[in-house]
């Protein structure tokens, strides 16, 4: 396929000089309809960039009303000035279609490769485990990690809770700071929750649109009460004015915490569960 694309490249290239060579031979030798051949020239590097710079079918399309007004105008000019019809009359309604299918097979590699790109991201995002701007695990990662801390719950190893924190009035927050400094907020707020933890502490992005942390605590109910006291405290005292001049933002967040105490009796089959029941517990903090 590669080596296909290559040679159709290639093919473009020497096909689109020929072309040009007897295009230019043409018109040069034409003297008669140098206007008209001049026009003409001029309307077919026009369709030319259209199809380098799209794809060939709105070429064919841009070539189908160009050849129908010169075949119309060709017409009036036979009709009504009694002109004869001469090679001129045909040459550019063979050439334009030529010259776009020439065009095409000049980009059709780059066209591959653009495509080729296309997929690599596409595949690069539903594979990533990690969020390229805050350097936070994803969702994804947090369904994975769960089934391994719920197992080991399940043995009685560890204390688990999730703790789900979102962001009230977050949606007006973004539209006061714009696109620009949206990012530096959202990685000043990633610190301070990381100040907020311990080591042993996992901190996970899994909703970007209206942003939303999760946290697996290796603690029991009131450690988790420590460890949101902290993160609510360290929010109130950061200094986020830096970032949101000349605008004074409220940090205002919801807190909900799911505690694996049934872990052990079987009742939490599945990570999706566990994780939706962390985030009912957070949609009851009205503040």
């Amino acid at each position: 396929m590669k080596n296909r694309d290559h040679v159709l490249s290639d093919l473009g290239i020497v096909f689109f000089l020929v072309l040009t060579f007897v295009t230019i031979t043409f018109t040069a030798q034409d003297a008669d309809h140098y206007v008209q051949n001049l026009v003409m020239l001029n309307v077919t590097f026009l369709v030319i960039l259209i199809t380098y710079f799209s794809n060939i079918t709105l070429g064919l399309v841009t070539n189908g009303v160009v050849i129908f007004f010169y075949i119309s105008y060709t017409i009036f000019l036979v009709l009504v000035n009694g002109e004869p019809l001469t090679a001129s009359s045909y040459f550019w309604i063979v050439l334009l279609p030529l010259y776009t299918y020439v065009v095409s097979l000049m980009t059709s590699r780059n066209q591959a490769l653009q495509n080729r790109v296309n997929e690599l991201e596409d595949e690069n995002v539903s594979l990533s485990t990690v969020d390229p701007d805050t350097g936070l695990r994803n969702f994804r990662t947090l369904v994975s990690d769960a089934k391994i801390f719920i197992g080991m719950s399940k043995r009685g190893q560890i204390e688990l809770s999730l703790m789900m924190i979102k962001f009230r009035h977050y949606k007006e927050i973004k539209r006061i700071l714009g696109e620009e400094r949206l990012p530096l907020f959202i990685r000043q707020m990633t610190e301070v929750l990381h100040r907020s933890l311990r080591a042993e502490d996992t901190l996970y992005l899994i909703e970007k649109e209206d942003i939303t942390f999760g946290l697996f605590l290796i603690t029991d109910t009131a450690g988790t009460k420590i460890v949101e006291k902290r993160i609510r405290d360290h929010m109130k005292t950061e200094e986020f004015y830096t970032i949101t001049a000349p605008y004074e933002v409220e940090i205002d967040l919801k807190i909900g915490v799911f505690h694996c105490d049934n872990c052990k009796n079987g009742e939490i089959v599945s990570p999706l569960e566990f994780i939706e029941k962390a985030r009912k517990e957070m949609e009851y903090d009205v503040g």
